[in-house]
């Protein structure tokens, strides 16, 4: 219940020049009567009048008792004389009665008719006490599940009995009234045109001032974060189900309201981050609520009985801290509009709740002092039947379950705690940098284990994961960019954009950093979304460079192809099921990951995004994240591979030098080699500078290039050839026979000096790139430019090597009994002379050199 007071918004009842007025949302009505907030407004066929009253620390003890019988008096007694259609609704600390009116004659009149109604005394024959009594007795019938759960009651403002059954006589209500029905707690409000306005504001004056009520004492907030209560819920929720509530208490009531719809949202962090738990808990309800001390938050979860047969202590308490967490970071984190009461009461549809809401807001406060937050935490557990019962019947009750909650209480607490611990505690290796000024903010979160798990038969479930993940975000990005993330080393997703207009620095960083930690760490993958995928990436796979690449990590890495090319292979993608794919995603969420974030603004906007990545991370108590072992490989098969491409395809072929994993020094000469051998004027380029020997159409030039593929696990220098099928077999000799120059020592300071410039300009060309920096920020590489896919793949080393160096390289490693070469060709006729990789279609297998 909201409006905008004098204080809350400066309004006034001024008229700016050129006589058009200024909606007003409150009108001075003197000194002696309740203050009245205003919603002018057109359109409606009747206006509304409305009023609050407090009943705070008021008998706390009676709980809502004391609202419901004051709100039943008057509107009794209103009916007594003659205002039928006005209707009184209590809650815990406080009522609110409002009504249409006809006319503002009929609403100045309303306003003297409520006067008489709340300030008659009540005496021992007041005709007014049946209508009173009637509406406690409904209220006995609807009493608290546990006394301990008064502090949830305060704060959703919900009527619940006491316990106290005994009736109040009409002294004891008599008392509540003159307390309640004073100055300092009660507001009038109207929504409707000015005259309306004017007519109560006229109105309010003409009867002699009011009384005062009793101060409002605000009864102490709970200790922040305190032990939680543990309740039997049985006969409230369904049997071995359990029910969370979590309370936030802050000293603005308006940010409280503001984070209730994002905390409501069925696609919000809230119901998001608690669908995707083992037991996943069901946003049941948000309540917001505005008092005379603040605001209060309750968010109420529910788990079904079936989720939690298993580890029921260890399942309530993850969600129950999830929930808490959730919950206070949206408050902590909503900017509440200056005009917040008053919006609130104009979107109104119907007048009468928006002067309802009006009258309100205008009765409750901030409390005083520095702003802050408390949480509080409820489970309600409720018993499951007893097995030797029937289901259905009058038989099927629940047994009784006292003694089995509390029995349960300390074991959830203590659950609790550790699921706090376990939630408060970064599990994210975070890596940041801020580079000032820059037009956009990268967010990239990825699983440090990359495609370490994945075999033949799901080579490139992880990039199926990745790309499922970015088709999941899709719905959500607005004007953001997101993107996979797919390398031999990671597997993840990247997020970046500009800020908005009027977006601060850290809720930008916060926006990207939920897109990537919402679809890759927390929202399901569905089978549609994974199936999408896979066919993105079969399509891929089915590529004729594509192809050529499958069959060299087959051979690089027998078993583990994806090791060599991450997006994985048609035969793994063809065979992985839905029920892998879903198996894959929970292993890479249940793993290390690790977040970069690239801030254009400062520190802590890249806090903000890390802290927003992390919040998605699912989490245990004790777990431990690990890649998982490495596998073993099997070993490098030197020799001849054959792919077939369809007819008429360009042919071809990939030679490759396997490299030790873990040799840095073996990988930086590699990359040096490989920039030598690389781009016009390079060794290739020499080689291979005319028509190859043998080929008799004089066809230009092969196109070539070099790179180290394979990542970490798998790395091997690279020489990739396309040319007419005519020309491949002259290329492949060309190319073997530079390689073997090397080998014998042929490398001179010129080739080495080349190869320094080429990776110079590949380094700071790389380095313009914030994609690349981001990635290069995560890996942690110093330099950039690392493994991007040839034919730009190059992983700049730390350090300069002297030719000595790159000569024992060379001799060391570019044996050509070591190389595996790969020829993918279209078919040829049983006439044509023999050539390299002439196997049958999709061989695999050693084969004689040409």
């Amino acid at each position: 219940m909201v409006v905008c007071s004098i204080a809350a918004c400066g309004c006034s009842g001024a008229k700016p020049p050129g006589g058009s007025a200024v909606p007003r949302t409150s009108v001075a009505v003197g000194a002696g009567r309740p203050p009245l907030a205003v919603v002018e407004r057109e359109g409606d066929a009747r206006g509304a009048l409305a009023i609050a009253v407090t009943t705070e620390g008021i008998a706390p003890e009676r709980g809502a008792a004391v609202a419901v019988a004051l709100a039943s008096l008057v509107e009794e007694r209103l009916a007594s004389r003659g205002v039928a259609d006005a209707s009184a609704v209590a809650g815990w600390d406080g009522w609110r009665l409002r009504a249409l009116v006809s006319s503002p004659a009929a609403a100045a009149k309303l306003v003297e008719l409520a006067r008489e109604a709340m300030l008659e005394p009540v005496g021992p024959k007041d005709p007014a006490l049946a209508a009173v009594a009637k509406k406690l007795e409904a209220l006995a019938h609807r009493p608290l599940p546990d006394r301990a759960l008064t502090s949830v009651a305060r704060c959703t403002g919900e009527a619940y009995g006491s316990g106290d059954e005994a009736t109040p006589g009409a002294p004891e209500i008599e008392a509540w009234r003159r307390s309640a029905h004073g100055l300092h707690r009660i507001a009038f409000a109207t929504a409707g045109d000015s005259a309306l306005a004017d007519a109560v504001a006229a109105a309010l004056p003409r009867s002699r001032a009011w009384p005062s009520g009793a101060p409002v004492v605000a009864i102490p907030w709970p200790a922040s974060d305190g032990p939680p209560l543990v309740y039997d819920a049985s006969g409230e929720i369904a049997p071995g189900a359990a029910r969370i509530v979590v309370t936030v208490r802050t000293t603005a009531p308006e940010r409280a309201v503001a984070a209730a719809p994002a905390l409501g949202d069925p696609r919000g962090p809230l119901a998001s981050r608690l669908a995707g738990l083992d037991a996943p808990g069901r946003v049941r309800s948000v309540v917001a609520t505005a008092h005379t001390d603040g605001g209060c938050v309750a968010a109420t979860v529910d788990l079904s009985a079936r989720d939690i047969v298993r580890d029921v202590a260890g399942r309530i308490a993850t969600a129950a801290a999830l929930a808490r967490q959730e919950v206070a970071v949206e408050i902590a984190d909503v900017a509440a509009p200056a005009d917040l009461r008053h919006a609130l009461a104009m979107r109104a549809p119907d007048p009468r709740e928006a002067a309802e809401t009006a009258a309100w807001w205008e009765v409750s406060s901030a409390r005083p002092g520095k702003d802050e937050l408390r949480s509080a935490l409820a489970v309600g557990v409720a018993a499951t039947r007893d097995p030797s019962e029937p289901v259905g019947g009058a038989q099927a009750q629940a047994r009784p379950a006292a003694p089995a909650v509390s029995g349960m209480a300390d074991a959830i607490r203590a659950e609790i705690e550790r699921a706090t611990a376990a939630w408060q505690k970064t599990v994210l290796e975070a890596r940041t940098r801020v580079e000032r000024g820059q037009g956009e903010t990268w967010v990239l979160l990825a699983s440090p284990c990359g495609t370490l798990p994945e075999a033949s038969h799901d080579a490139g479930s992880g990039a199926a994961v990745a790309t499922a993940a970015v088709l999941r975000a899709a719905d959500e990005t607005g004007d953001a960019h997101i993107e996979p993330f797919v390398a031999t080393d990671g597997v993840g997703i990247l997020s970046h954009g500009p800020a908005r207009a009027g977006e601060s620095p850290q809720a930008h960083a916060r926006r990207l950093a939920d897109l990537a930690g919402r679809a890759f760490a927390a929202d399901a993958l569905d089978a549609g979304r994974m199936a999408r995928a896979r066919a993105t990436l079969l399509a891929r796979a089915s590529q004729l460079d594509a192809r050529a690449l499958a069959a060299l990590g087959s051979a690089l890495a027998p078993g583990h192809p994806s090791w060599v090319d991450p997006w994985g292979t048609s035969s793994g993608l063809g065979s992985a099921s839905d029920e892998i794919l879903a198996m894959r995603a929970a292993a890479i969420r249940a793993g290390p990951l690790r977040v970069a974030v690239l801030a254009n603004v400062d520190e802590a906007q890249a806090d903000a995004a890390v802290r927003a990545v992390d919040r998605w991370v699912a989490r245990r108590p004790g777990e431990a994240r690990s890649c998982p072992a490495l596998p073993t490989s099997g070993t490098v098969r030197p020799g001849t591979y054959a792919v077939e491409l369809p007819a008429k395809a360009q042919s071809e072929a990939l030679l490759a030098i396997p490299l030790a994993p873990g040799d840095d020094v073996a990988k930086t000469a590699a990359n040096w080699v490989a920039a030598a051998l690389d781009g016009p004027g390079g060794l290739l380029a020499r080689a291979l500078g005319g028509p190859a020997r043998g080929d008799p159409t004089g066809a230009a030039p092969t196109r070539a290039w070099s790179a180290v593929l394979g990542g970490p696990r798998a790395p091997a220098l690279v020489v990739r050839l396309v040319a007419p099928d005519a020309m491949l077999d002259g290329s492949v000799a060309q190319t073997r026979a530079a390689l073997e120059r090397l080998h014998q020592g042929a490398l001179g300071e010129e080739d080495r000096a080349r190869a320094e410039a080429v990776l110079a300009a590949a380094s700071v060309e790389a380095s313009l790139d914030p994609r690349t920096r981001t990635i290069d920020l995560w890996r942690g590489d110093a330099a950039s430019g690392a493994d991007r896919g040839p034919p730009a793949t190059r992983t700049v080393g730390p350090s300069t090597p002297p030719l000595v160096a790159l000569r024992a390289f060379a001799s060391a490693q570019l044996r050509d009994d070591a190389l595996v070469v790969v020829a993918a060709r279209p078919p040829r006729g049983d006439t044509d002379p023999p050539s390299v990789g002439r196997e049958s279609k999709g061989a695999t297998r050693q084969s004689e050199r040409p």
